[in-house]
């Protein structure tokens, strides 16, 4: 029905992911892994539903489970590279499996989940980066009354920003946007404070009374800082800025897929901050569908095309996030 473009997504397309990743996917593959679907057979024929792409053990018909597996961690299995499919961490990067940017795909039924009649289309295609979302601002493991600051307002800080206050009422977020489009969605996303990327210093100090100091090549370093930062960015200077905001002991929160980049960790070093991935969910899908339910993600998909127009969506999905509308998809009802 639905499958959207995720900026994953875009970093393989462009050649900027992670060599990394190579030997746990399997080509050719057909991308795709934020989804919202028609079952077609078996018991849930005619069912919409959201695909959660994890491809761990139960997909893979591995008996018993891996360790992560059997915690509920499937983002995390330790076999996805065996089993009953070729390798791939999830739908989207397995040659076996399709990914949604296709007229159909394979999956096993435990990774469906039903959408409810009440929730759209455009609200269930990003059921799945909330759960992402979800599973980040659980990572951040905040205390109470906390700071937090989120770097980035695409599709998937919009949605850490929700997640964060859906989880921690009390916290005060600061957002990080580049565009005017973005800064609007952040606040009402919930952010308490907005600002440019080249602020994030000076408005941290500000925010949490910590101490702001200047070096050589206009370095910055808070004295102080955040309780946690949550990168939803990955790139060097996302990840530098985000180690030199949090406080001495506090988290820096990976959440964007990072490119490969040079980083100075200078700062994580000196005041043991400590650097955590957040990767897919533990899960967070039921939570997820409930809270796109309240929300209505849904208003920030901008465009759908046609898989004949791919070339168009990808353009369409550099350029969307200077607006407040981010999320790009690829429209498949007409054939559905």
């Amino acid at each position: 029905r639905l499958s959207g473009i995720c900026g994953s997504d875009q970093a393989v397309i462009e050649g900027r992911a992670s060599l990394y990743l190579s030997s746990l996917t399997s080509a050719p593959f057909v991308p795709g892994h934020e989804i919202v679907a028609t079952v077609t057979a078996g018991e849930e024929r005619g069912r919409r539903v959201v695909v959660e792409p994890a491809l761990g053990c139960c997909a893979r018909a591995i008996d018993p489970p891996c360790a992560d597996c059997r915690e509920g961690r499937r983002a995390l299995c330790r076999a996805v590279t065996e089993g009953s499919l070729a390798a791939g961490l999830q739908i989207g990067f397995c040659r076996e499996t399709g990914g949604g940017w296709s007229e159909g795909l394979v999956s096993h039924r435990s990774q469906l989940h039903a959408v409810p009649d009440d929730l759209d289309d455009e609200d269930a295609v990003l059921v799945e980066p909330l759960a992402c979302a979800l599973h980040a601002a659980r990572r951040a493991d905040l205390r109470p009354a906390a700071s937090t600051a989120v770097i980035g307002a695409g599709t998937i800080g919009l949605l850490t920003i929700r997640a964060l206050r859906y989880r921690h009422p009390d916290a005060t977020i600061a957002a990080i946007a580049k565009h005017r489009g973005q800064e609007l969605e952040a606040r009402r996303a919930g952010a308490d404070h907005v600002c440019a990327p080249g602020r994030l210093h000076l408005e941290g100090a500000r925010i949490t009374g910590a101490r702001r100091l200047v070096g050589h090549g206009g370095r910055e370093l808070l004295l102080g800082g955040f309780d946690a930062v949550l990168d939803c960015v990955g790139s060097g200077a996302s990840v530098e800025a985000a180690v030199a905001a949090v406080r001495p002991r506090g988290a820096v929160v990976l959440f964007g897929m990072p490119e490969r980049v040079s980083v100075d960790l200078a700062p994580a070093w000196l005041r043991e901050v400590e650097i955590r991935g957040a990767y897919g969910y533990e899960g967070d899908f039921k939570e997820a569908l409930e809270l796109a339910r309240s929300i209505r993600p849904g208003r920030l998909v901008a465009h759908g095309f046609k898989l004949r127009d791919f070339r168009r969506a990808l353009d369409e999905a550099r350029r969307a996030r200077r607006a407040g509308r981010v999320k790009t998809v690829f429209d498949l009802r007409s054939s559905a």
